[in-house]
C-alpha cells in the first residue's frame, strides 16, 4: 500500500519556517517571565505577574481560579503560537497587561476553527478575518478595543511572513464614532456632578461625626484622586510619608505627593492645588488612623515571630495551654461559633475548634496569611518594576480581612492585600446577581445616593479639564499628569464648546457699555411685557407701571400677593417666616412678663402678623381647596384688585379667603405662571 504524502507548497513551507523562528524567539530569547518561580514554556497554564494565563478557547467560562480541561484549551499547534505572541508582544516588559492581546488570540482561534475546522495560523486570510469581525460584532462591549488588538496581531503575522496572504494593510471596520452610538449606556469621560457632590457630602461628615472604615477608605481615596491626577493602581504605591510639603520662594507652604509611578517607571512629584491641600491632608490622616492596627499586625508577621499576635481581644493564657472554644473565638476575633468554624475551615481545612493552643493556632494563622498573600511583606508583585512597592507595614493602605466590609466584623489576625478593584467595585453602579437575583447596592446607593456612580479614571479627566479651565498650559498639565506627550493630554481635556466660543468672542469683540434710556409709563404700556413678577411667597399683582411698591416689600401682609395654593416652596418660606416671628414674639412676651420691658406697639403688630401667617399656612394645607388654585388673602391695605373683588363678591368680608375667582380678572399668562409653579413644586 502506498503511503500518501501531504503536499506543501514552497510558500507554505516558508510560512511554517517563519512561524518556527517566531516561536523560537519567544521560547529561547525573550527574557519575559523566565525568571518567575516555576515558569515553564511547556506548561499549558502560566502563572504570570498579571494573573493566570490558561490559553482557553473563546467563549469558555470558568471561575478565575479553575483549571480548564484539554478540550477547553487551544490545540497544541496553535498553543505554541499563542504563547509566542503573548511573550513577544510584551516587548521585554513583564508588567504589561495581556488581557486584550489574549482576547485577540482567542478570537483568531475561534475564526480559524469556524472556517477550516482547525486552527492553523499560517492559513490566516481575509476570510478568517471577516469571521473574526463577526465574532467581535456580537460582543456587547469592548468592540473597538478587541478590533484594535486584532489588527495588531494581524500586523505581526503579516510582518513575520507567517501567512502567505497579503494582510499587511488590513483594517478593521470599526470607528470610535460609530461605536459611541451603538454601545449603551454611553459613559462620559467626566464624572457626574451629583457623584462629586455625594462624595463631598460623605467626606464632610467625617469632620463632625465618625465614619466607618469603608466610608473613610472610599471617600479618602476619592479626595486624593481629586487632588492629583494619579491612576487608581498607583494608590498601592502610597507610603505614610508620600504626602510632603515645602516652603516656596514667597514663604508659603506647598503640598505635594511623591510616589513611584508604575506607568512612567520613575518617582514623580505632583503638586496639590491649594483648594484641595487641606482635604488631601485630612484624607491621609484618616487612612493612616484606620490602618494603624493593620500595620502593627503586618510588622508582627514580618518579624517572623512564633508567638500569637497580641491584639486587644486575645485571651490572657499561657501560649501552650489548651484553649476553650470561647477562647478560640476571642483569639480569632469571631463573634459566633459558626463564623469561627467557617474561618477555621479556611485556616486548617477542618471545622475543629477544640484542642488548639495559642502557639498551634498562630501556626495556621501565619501560614494562611502567607498563602493569601504570596508577595508578603508586599501587597503586589515586587518584581514587576525596578522600585519596590512599600511593605504592608509601610503602606498607607494596609487592611485586615473584612475591615472595609459593611456586614462582617474585622479580623484582628488576618491581613487582606488590597488592589485597585477594591475601590472600583464600590463606586460602580449597583448590580443584580445573575446567580441569585439579589441586588448588591453600591457604596453610594447605601449612603443615600442611588443611581449615582463614578469611574476612577473620570477623576483624572476631571482634574485635567479643571486645570485647563483655570488657565494652566497644556505642557504643565502634561507634566503634572505624568504623560509622555501633549497629544495624549488633549484627549483628557473636555472643555464646554459654548464656553470656549463665548470666551473667544469676548476676547475678539469688545463689549459695548450701553446705558439704557428711561421710558415713560405710556411707552411701557405699549411694549411687549416680560415674565410675571414672582416672589418666594407667590405672585406680585401690583401695577408697577402706576407706582412703586407701597408696602416696602411686606408681601405677606399685602392684598396684592396672589398665592398659588399647595406650592411647596412658598409654603416652606411662609413657615420659616412664621417660626422666626413666633420665636421673637415668645422671647419678647417672656421679657414683658418678667417686668424687664413694657408692652409696645411692636408686640401688637407682630401678634397680628403671626395670626396672618398661621392663616396663610392653614390655607395652603386646607384639603378643600384644590392645589394650584389662585388665592388672594385680603390685607389691611386698599388696592384696585380688592375693590374689584369686593364689587364682584360683596358677600366676602375683608378677612375671608378668595379662591378660584380670578378667571375673569387676570389673563392666561397668569394662569400659565400658576401652572408652572405647581409643576416645579
Amino acid at each position: 500500500m502506498t503511503n500518501a504524502i501531504p503536499f506543501h507548497s514552497k510558500a507554505q513551507l516558508t510560512n511554517q519556517k517563519k512561524l518556527a523562528n517566531y516561536i523560537h524567539l519567544a521560547q529561547h530569547i525573550s527574557p519575559v517571565w523566565k525568571s518567575l518561580p516555576g515558569f515553564s514554556w511547556s506548561a499549558n497554564i502560566w502563572n504570570t505577574p498579571r494573573g493566570l494565563l490558561r490559553f482557553m478557547k473563546y467563549g469558555v467560562k470558568l471561575h478565575s481560579r479553575a483549571l480548564p480541561t484539554p478540550e477547553q484549551q487551544f490545540d497544541p499547534g496553535y498553543m505554541e503560537f499563542a504563547k509566542a505572541y503573548l511573550l513577544n508582544s510584551r516587548r521585554g516588559d513583564p508588567s504589561k497587561a495581556f488581557r486584550v492581546d489574549y482576547l485577540a488570540v482567542q478570537i483568531i482561534d475561534a475564526a480559524l476553527i469556524e472556517v477550516d475546522g482547525y486552527a492553523d495560523i499560517t492559513r490566516l486570510s481575509p476570510l478568517h478575518l471577516e469571521k473574526a469581525i463577526d465574532i467581535i460584532k456580537k460582543r456587547k462591549k469592548g468592540q473597538l478595543n478587541a478590533a484594535v488588538a486584532l489588527k495588531a496581531l494581524v500586523r505581526v503575522v503579516a510582518q513575520q511572513n507567517i501567512t502567505s496572504h497579503n494582510l499587511k494593510y488590513w483594517e478593521h471596520p470599526f470607528s470610535a464614532k460609530d461605536l459611541a452610538k451603538d454601545e449603551e449606556p454611553t459613559r462620559s469621560s467626566l464624572p457626574d456632578d451629583d457623584a462629586l457632590l455625594a462624595f463631598a457630602e460623605i467626606f464632610s461628615r467625617g469632620y463632625h461625626a465618625d465614619l466607618d472604615d469603608e466610608a473613610v477608605y472610599v471617600s479618602s481615596i476619592t479626595a486624593i484622586l481629586l487632588s492629583v491626577p494619579m491612576r487608581i493602581a498607583e494608590k498601592m504605591r502610597l507610603r505614610l510619608d508620600s504626602l510632603k510639603s515645602e516652603t516656596d520662594k514667597k514663604g508659603g507652604i506647598q503640598w505635594y505627593l511623591h510616589y513611584y509611578s508604575t506607568k512612567n517607571k520613575k518617582m514623580v512629584t505632583k503638586g496639590i492645588p491649594a483648594v484641595m491641600a487641606d482635604h488631601c491632608r485630612e484624607a491621609f490622616r484618616r487612612l493612616e488612623s484606620i490602618t494603624q492596627e493593620s500595620r502593627k499586625l503586618a510588622r508582627h508577621l514580618e518579624s517572623g515571630s512564633t508567638s500569637f499576635y497580641p491584639h486587644p481581644g486575645v485571651p490572657d493564657v499561657p501560649p501552650d495551654q489548651i484553649l476553650t472554644m470561647q477562647e478560640v473565638l476571642e483569639a480569632l476575633g469571631r463573634p459566633t461559633i459558626p463564623s469561627a468554624e467557617s474561618q477555621m475551615k479556611r485556616l486548617a481545612g477542618n471545622y475543629q475548634l477544640e484542642g488548639w493552643t495559642l502557639n498551634t493556632l498562630w501556626e495556621v494563622v501565619r501560614a494562611y496569611n502567607m498563602r493569601k498573600n504570596p508577595f508578603f511583606p508586599y501587597q503586589v508583585n515586587p518584581d514587576l518594576y525596578p522600585v519596590k512597592p512599600p511593605k504592608m507595614s509601610e503602606s498607607l493602605l494596609c487592611f485586615r480581612t473584612f475591615q472595609i466590609s459593611e456586614l462582617k466584623p474585622t479580623s484582628p489576625v488576618l491581613l487582606a492585600p488590597t488592589n485597585q478593584h477594591h475601590y472600583s467595585i464600590r463606586v460602580a453602579p449597583s448590580k443584580v446577581s445573575s446567580v441569585n437575583g439579589k441586588t448588591y447596592e453600591s457604596f453610594l446607593s447605601r449612603h443615600g445616593y442611588p443611581d449615582t456612580s463614578v469611574r476612577s479614571h473620570q477623576l483624572r479627566h476631571f482634574l485635567n479639564t479643571a486645570a485647563k479651565e483655570a488657565g494652566q498650559s497644556i505642557e504643565f498639565i502634561t507634566h503634572w499628569s505624568g504623560r509622555a506627550s501633549v497629544k495624549q493630554t488633549r484627549d483628557y481635556i473636555h472643555l464646554d464648546p459654548k464656553r470656549e466660543a463665548r470666551k473667544l468672542s469676548e476676547s475678539l469683540i469688545p463689549v459695548a457699555d450701553v446705558t439704557p434710556e428711561p421710558i415713560t409709563a405710556a411707552e411701557y404700556d405699549v411694549r411687549k411685557k416680560g415674565a410675571i413678577i414672582t416672589t418666594r411667597y407667590g405672585i406680585c399683582m401690583h401695577p408697577w407701571t402706576t407706582n412703586v411698591c407701597q408696602k416696602s416689600a411686606d408681601c405677606l401682609n399685602c392684598s396684592e400677593l396672589l398665592h398659588c395654593k399647595g406650592h411647596k416652596n412658598s409654603l416652606q418660606a411662609v413657615k420659616v417666616e412664621r417660626d422666626h416671628v413666633a420665636e421673637n414674639l415668645e422671647a419678647t412676651l417672656k421679657e414683658i412678663e418678667a417686668g424687664n420691658r413694657p408692652a409696645t406697639r411692636w408686640v401688637d403688630t407682630h401678634t397680628r402678623y403671626l395670626e396672618r401667617l398661621n392663616q396663610i399656612v392653614a390655607m395652603h394645607e386646607n384639603p378643600d381647596i384644590p392645589d394650584g388654585s389662585p388665592v388672594q388673602m385680603a390685607g389691611k391695605d386698599f388696592t384696585h384688585a380688592k375693590r374689584i373683588l369686593a364689587k364682584k363678591h360683596p358677600q366676602l368680608d375683608k378677612d375671608s379667603v378668595v379662591t378660584d375667582i380670578l378667571d375673569d380678572i387676570y389673563d392666561d399668562d397668569l394662569r400659565l405662571c400658576l401652572d408652572e409653579m405647581m409643576g416645579m413644586k
